[in-house]
Formats: structure tokens, sequence, C-alpha cells
């Protein structure tokens, strides 16, 4: 291999191979419908993770932001980072507390706003929140009426 390859992002995404193609494995010692989710999310990582594995060998190597942004843009980009990373910590603690639908509404909200770049419009904006609400109602009904996933019922539902 040459200097030019990804190795670190290679090695990241053998990780997630294995962690993917484990998760797939153990969903065959569950029931049908239990083993769904587990098998769907275990195949996607094996198979994403293998796709770049196979595109970092043949040379693709993705350029980095901040090697070409200013100190206030890498600035901008490590504290959205951070809202990532602390929304990310409060949903999962949360969850359980509070309850998955409020939880999960309220972190796609507030990441929402952090991948804001400009001030929208109020139409555009009240989009951007009908778009959000509905993909949480859809992911709730789904995994809960569905899939029928048990969820913690929390303070709210």
């Amino acid at each position: 291999m040459t200097s030019d390859r990804d190795i670190g992002g290679v090695i990241g995404s053998l990780f997630f191979f294995f962690i993917g193609a484990g998760v797939f494995a153990m969903s065959f010692e569950m029931s049908r419908m239990a083993a769904m989710f587990p098998r769907t999310v275990g195949a996607a990582l094996a198979i994403l993770s293998a796709i770049y594995v196979v595109a970092a060998l043949r040379g693709y190597r993705g350029e980095a932001v901040e090697a070409t942004s200013s100190a206030s843009e890498q600035a901008e980009g490590l504290a959205r980072r951070l809202t990532l990373l602390a929304v990310m910590i409060g949903w999962a603690l949360l969850f359980p507390l509070v309850g998955m639908f409020v939880t999960s509404l309220t972190a796609c909200v507030i990441l929402m706003f952090t991948g804001l770049f400009e001030r929208i419009p109020a139409q555009r904006l009240a989009l951007y929140l009908g778009a959000v609400l509905g993909m949480v109602v859809s992911f709730y009904l789904l995994m809960s009426k569905l899939l029928h996933i048990p969820m913690p019922r929390g303070i709210f539902f």
C-alpha cells in the first residue's frame, strides 16, 4: 500500500465491518420479528464499511474541510461537533426517563438548528420543522407499532 491511501479509514471501516457482521450473525439466535432491526442495521453497516474499504484501497481519500478553512470556521466546526456529541449523549441518557418520542423530537430539532448556516425564511423553517416532526413520528410508529420494539415509557410517551 502506498501512503496516499486512507489507512486509518480502512482500519476503522474493517472494525465496523466486523461489528456489523457480528450483529448480523447474532441476529439468527433471535425470533424472526426481533431479528429484523439488528439484521438490517448489521448488514447495512457491514456493506457500507466494505464499500469504503474497497474505495480507500483504490485510492479514494476524503478531503478534510478544516485543511482549507480559517481559524474561525474551524472553531465553528468544532462547536457544531461538540453540540452533536452533547445532544447524542443527552438523548441517550434522557431516552429511558423522558420517553422516545419527546427526546428524539427535541434532539432532531436541536441538530437541525445546529446544521443551519444562515437565517432562513419562516416558511422554510416551518417546512423543516414539519419534516422533522414527520420523520420522528414515522420512526416512532415504525418501531413501536410495526416492528413491536418495546420502547421505554418514560415521563411522556
